[in-house]
This record gives C-alpha cells, sequence and structure tokens, in this order.
C-alpha cells in the first residue's frame, strides 16, 4: 500500500471517536448571535426612537447593567451548547448530538451528501475556525451545520464524506489506482478577474436588490428633502432647466445603485476561483467572509445559463447549477446557490461543455409557434387597455390633455407588440443528442441545459385556442422547480414528449 494512503488511514480512524467544536466556537456562537439579534431588530428600535426612550426612562447605569446580564447568560448558555454538541463518522454516516434543553441526534450518510459549503467570516480567520455545512437531498430544510471547527477538521470530515460516497460497493481497488486518485491535483476551470467582477456587477440583478431595499428610505428623504430644500442655496451648482435637474438627479440615482451593485459584487466573489478534481467542482470566493462549495458532478441536475439585458449587450453572464432541493427562493437560497460569475459567452459555453460532456450549445434552437406572439400581444393589449381604463377613471378626462390621452392610446399597441416580439423571440428549444435546451425570457435569457434522463414529469396541455390550432404546451418537472414551452405544433410536441419518456425509460431500466 502507498505511503499516501498510509497517511489518509488515521485521519479518517481519529473521526470515529467524538469530536467536538473549536473552543473558539463559544465566543464566535456568542458574537454570531449578538450580531444576529441586533441586525433584526436594531433598526427597529432605532428607527422608532424606542431605543433612546428606554434609556431614558430605566436609566443608563440600569441599562448597561441589564445588558451586561443578558451577555452573561448568553455566554453561559453558549457554553453549554458547546459541551453538548459533538460529532462523529461512523462508517458512511455523520452523527452529530446538539441541544442546549433537549438532546437531539442527527445522521447523514454519505450517499445522501449532496451539498458541503465552507464559510469563514473575517473574524474567524485569526483562530482558523470555519462554518461547516452538509446538505442531504432534502435540500435546505435538511442542512445541519457545525458552527465553529478547524479548517483541518472540515477538509478531513468533506474529504471522508466524499470518499464513501464515491466508494464502489466491493471496494477492492489496486494500489496504483489509489495513488492516482491521490496524487491527481485539482484543476483550475475559471479565475474570476477584476474586469469581469466589475461587469457582473452591472449587468446582474443585485442593481434591482439594492434598490428594493433602499426603497423604505424614499419617503424620509422626501420628507428631508421639503424641509431642507428651500434653505440651502442651490442655484450655483444645479441646471437652470427642471427637466435637466431632473435628470441629474436620476443619472446620479442609477450611479449609486450601480456603484452599490459592484461593490456587492466585490463583497460577494472577490478572488473566485473554481477548481475541478474528483468529480467535483469546487469554488472559493469573499471578500471579508470567505466560502466555499462543493458540487458533486454525479449530483447536478440541471445547468443555467442566465443573461440579463444588459449583460447581453455588454456580452455577460452566468451559470447557476441545480441540485435536488434547489428550488427555494429568497436571500437563504440565493447565498446556497453555485454560481460562476463574470462569464463571457464563449467561457458559458466552455463550462457548460465541462459539466455536461457533450453538450456544445451549438444547435440552433427551434422557435416555438407564431400564435404565442398573438396570445402574448392580446393579453399585454387587454392589460394596458384596463389600466389606462383605471386611469382615467381616477383623474377623469380633462386630468391630461387630449393631445397625452392620445399618445398613451396610440402607444398602447406598439408597446404590446414590442414586448410580444420579445418574448417569442426569446423562447426556443434545442436537443443535443442526450441534452435538451431551453430559453425564455424577455430582454434577458436564462437557457436550462439538462439531460434527458433528468426529466421527473411531464404533462401535456391543451388549450380549446390550441385545440383549433393544432399546437400544445409541454410542462417539464425538474429537479429545481418547472420549465414550459408554450404552442408547440402538436406533432413536434408529442414527438419530443415520447423521446424525454423513452430516455427516462431507458436510463431506468439500465
Amino acid at each position: 500500500m502507498s505511503r499516501q494512503h498510509d497517511r489518509s488511514v488515521p485521519e479518517a480512524l481519529s473521526l470515529q471517536g467524538w469530536q467536538r467544536l473549536s473552543p473558539w466556537a463559544i465566543g464566535l456562537l456568542l458574537v454570531t448571535t449578538s450580531v444576529s439579534l441586533v441586525r433584526q431588530h436594531m433598526p427597529l428600535l432605532a428607527g422608532a426612537g424606542a431605543g433612546l426612550a428606554m434609556i431614558e426612562r430605566v436609566g443608563l447605569r440600569e441599562t448597561a447593567l441589564g445588558g451586561l446580564t443578558l451577555l452573561l447568560v448568553a455566554a453561559l448558555a453558549s457554553l453549554l451548547y458547546y459541551r453538548r454538541f459533538r460529532f462523529r463518522l461512523d462508517g458512511d454516516v455523520l452523527i452529530i448530538q446538539k441541544g442546549l434543553f433537549e438532546h437531539r441526534e442527527f445522521k447523514v450518510a454519505a450517499r445522501h451528501v449532496q451539498h458541503i459549503a465552507v464559510h469563514q467570516p473575517a473574524y474567524m480567520r485569526p483562530f482558523g475556525v470555519v462554518q461547516w455545512e452538509v446538505e442531504t437531498l432534502a435540500g435546505e430544510s435538511s442542512s445541519i451545520s457545525l458552527p465553529g471547527i478547524h479548517r483541518e477538521l472540515a477538509e478531513a470530515l468533506g474529504q471522508g464524506l466524499k470518499g464513501r460516497q464515491e466508494a464502489p460497493p466491493d471496494a477492492e481497488s489496486s494500489d496504483e489506482s489509489v495513488d492516482a486518485a491521490n496524487v491527481r491535483a485539482p484543476v483550475i476551470r475559471f479565475a474570476i478577474t477584476p474586469g469581469a467582477l466589475i461587469l457582473h456587477g452591472l449587468t446582474s440583478r443585485s442593481i434591482y436588490v439594492i434598490a428594493a431595499m433602499l426603497s423604505p428610505l424614499a419617503r424620509p428623504l422626501e420628507r428631508w428633502v421639503h424641509d431642507h430644500l428651500p434653505h440651502l442655496d442651490l442655484r450655483g451648482w444645479l441646471p437652470p432647466s427642471p427637466a435637466l435637474a431632473i435628470g441629474a438627479g436620476v443619472l446620479a440615482l442609477v450611479i449609486l445603485l450601480a456603484l452599490l451593485a459592484v461593490l456587492a459584487a466585490w463583497w460577494r466573489f472577490h478572488g473566485y476561483v473554481l477548481r475541478e478534481g474528483d468529480g467535483r467542482q469546487v469554488q472559493a470566493s469573499g471578500l471579508f467572509t470567505r466560502q466555499e462549495q462543493a458540487l458533486t458532478l454525479s449530483r447536478l441536475q440541471v445547468v443555467e445559463w442566465v443573461q440579463t439585458g444588459l449583460g447581453r449587450l455588454l456580452g455577460r453572464g452566468y451559470l447557476i447549477c441545480h441540485q435536488f432541493g434547489a428550488m427555494g427562493g429568497g436571500g437563504a437560497a440565493e447565498s446556497r446557490r453555485f454560481l460562476v460569475p463574470g462569464l463571457a459567452a464563449n467561457q458559458g459555453k466552455e463550462l457548460t461543455a465541462t459539466l455536461w460532456p457533450g453538450c456544445r450549445m451549438e444547435a440552433p434552437l427551434a422557435r416555438v409557434s407564431r400564435l404565442y406572439w398573438r396570445v402574448v400581444f392580446l393579453r399585454l393589449g387587454v392589460g394596458l387597455t384596463a389600466a389606462l381604463l383605471l386611469l382615467v377613471g381616477l383623474l377623469g378626462p380633462a386630468g391630461l390633455s387630449p393631445m397625452l390621452w392620445g399618445g398613451m392610446v396610440a402607444s398602447l399597441p406598439l408597446v404590446a407588440a414590442g414586448v410580444a416580439q420579445l418574448r417569442w423571440m426569446a423562447t426556443g428549444w434545442a436537443r443535443e443528442g442526450a441534452y435538451l435546451r431551453i430559453r425564455q425570457g424577455l430582454w434577458g435569457q436564462r437557457t436550462s441545459i439538462f439531460p434527458l434522463t433528468h426529466l421527473i414529469a411531464i404533462s401535456v396541455q391543451w388549450s380549446w385556442l390550441q385545440r383549433r390550432r393544432g399546437v400544445v404546451t409541454l410542462h417539464l418537472a425538474l429537479a429545481n422547480g418547472g420549465l414550459t414551452l408554450p404552442y408547440l405544433e402538436e406533432r413536434e410536441a408529442l414527438l419530443l414528449a415520447n423521446q424525454l419518456l423513452a430516455s427516462v425509460e431507458a436510463a431506468q431500466a439500465a
């Protein structure tokens, strides 16, 4: 047996005994809990003035004593939680025992592990401690976290679960194959550059998320401007025309949002590196909080190539790799996604071919029926007309000039036709061997690529209009949600559905 394999045996055996969190985890748990509580409740208290009112009523000394008492209780609770938290690796099963007042035990089999993540905030780096998280096929609801362990132990746990997950049942291999597996070094598939990181911040959807987060500040800012603007002498640097002043204000707001989006991209994806080795893709990134995520290719279900409208103009996009249980939304799911940012179009194709061997994304996409354009046009036309009638009811016919009303009425069909054309042109599909590509979108586009064998369910839908026109709609159920191919020719859709079902049945029989 090789020397490298001999060194790996004690590491695996050491995990069979009960392991505890790092002693630094006591303070880290206290800091993490305190930061979480402050983040949740401080804006409410500070915004309503309740914090200052409480200090004035109770007194500064009493408030400090109360805070110190709470801190002491939290420290004792963290110490008790640390003493009752332990874990070990029993064969191919990870066993975790924890609980503050209620003792609980969790068991995770290596074959059920689909996602391992390692997080290291800035305050953990000096101590060499990380947050280790494992997720099973059930998704985020089944994730289990080790809040503070040494990096070496985290790497040993990941290697232990990975080795047992990928080991064959007979587990009888030669020394040469073991040495080859151990010596194989990870290959860097992608490393982001500063320019690509800036472009990702500008072309991602972060700018819309930031705008939504800052929207509650619009009303206080409006009151501040109303109260203080008349007392300020702004004639020297404001444009003389009100239209120019409003345009300059909108431009400044857009620049501010773009700057914040770029800063958010630097915060999340600084130093992004994607490595491949032993059937896994491992990414590491983060400016202050370093994050590592491992994606097992055998668990990969769907790959999405996403381009926003501005990203299409600049030739930039990003890849999202989906596994089972990855259809949740919100900020937590956003941070858990295995995402490759700042890719050019050719880089996206190369990485997709690496993840899905044999898929080159070169076959042209087939369009859906032109009837889909008419349906979208009619729906938008009806919706815009109803909105215009509602506006007339609120303002009255004399609320706007006749010329403006006429312009709005004349623009309704143009807007509906333009949106319908963009929607129809963005929708398409193509089959490349054992893979299927489906593209959806409007100005931005999202292309889903997956093997035919990863289809979970398929349904064929006819409406009364579709039956008359000889078209159908296909609904495909995948691990990350559903996809829709609207208004396909009936013969073509039924042939595609039969091919998909035949591929799934052949894979299950094999």
